[in-house]
């Protein structure tokens, strides 16, 4: 379904800078977790915090903009359901960015030093599933059919990613922290694996949106 001219193109151009926002809260949210795992002061990461709700608030702008354009006809009527399926999917990775950024600031969660390396790939490999979840949507759009590989590539990281969460709940559950502090700690973890749960989410919404149209 390849979208070149008229409306499906200012479909495509409204959801590729749906993706990118959502990329760009996604990022901000990393940096944050990242300048606290530094030691950074609490001040930086709320403001950190502010800005990724900015960037969330500015993908919500853009994905009512986007789903008005695909409501008004651009596209048949099952490809509509199928595409503003995704849009809500991948706005919904900005959302949890958001909601882990500030459960981060708001509640200073203590994380423990033997957890940053785990907590640094959980990261790394989250931010590159959402690279493979804007390749996957934009493949899908574009007729490309490196859109399935790059599907399956995000789901692959969602299961590094429930490796890394388990591994890292063991060594907190090993640490003499305060359990209070552990159970806060727990759920920031938490937060994270939702976070590229989702990211998988859409990514079955994309191979199943490939395998409708396969003739």
């Amino acid at each position: 379904m390849g979208f070149r001219r008229g409306r499906a193109s200012k479909v495509r151009d409204l959801v590729a800078e749906h993706l990118a926002t959502v990329e760009e809260a996604v990022a901000a949210m990393a940096r944050g977790i990242q300048a606290h795992l530094d030691g950074r002061p609490w001040d930086e990461i709320e403001e950190i915090a502010v800005e990724t709700h900015r960037k969330e608030a500015r993908a919500d702008d853009v994905r009512r903009t986007a789903e008005r354009e695909i409501v008004r006809g651009a596209l048949l009527a099952g490809t509509r359901r199928s595409l503003l399926d995704i849009v809500e999917g991948v706005d919904g990775l900005a959302n949890a960015a958001e909601g882990a950024m500030y459960f981060l600031s708001l509640q200073r969660i203590a994380l423990p030093d033997l957890l940053h390396p785990l907590i640094r790939d959980a990261l790394g490999t989250i931010q590159d599933q959402i690279g493979d979840v804007k390749a996957a949507v934009l493949g899908l759009l574009d007729g490309d059919p490196a859109a399935i590989k790059r599907a399956e590539e995000a789901e692959r990281k969602e299961s590094r990613v429930d490796e890394l969460q388990r591994r890292a709940i063991t060594r907190l559950f090993a640490t003499d922290l305060p359990l209070a502090e552990k159970i806060l700690a727990r759920e920031f973890l938490e937060r994270l694996t939702v976070l590229s749960d989702r990211a998988e989410d859409v990514s079955d919404l994309v191979v199943m949106a490939v395998a409708v149209r396969r003739p």
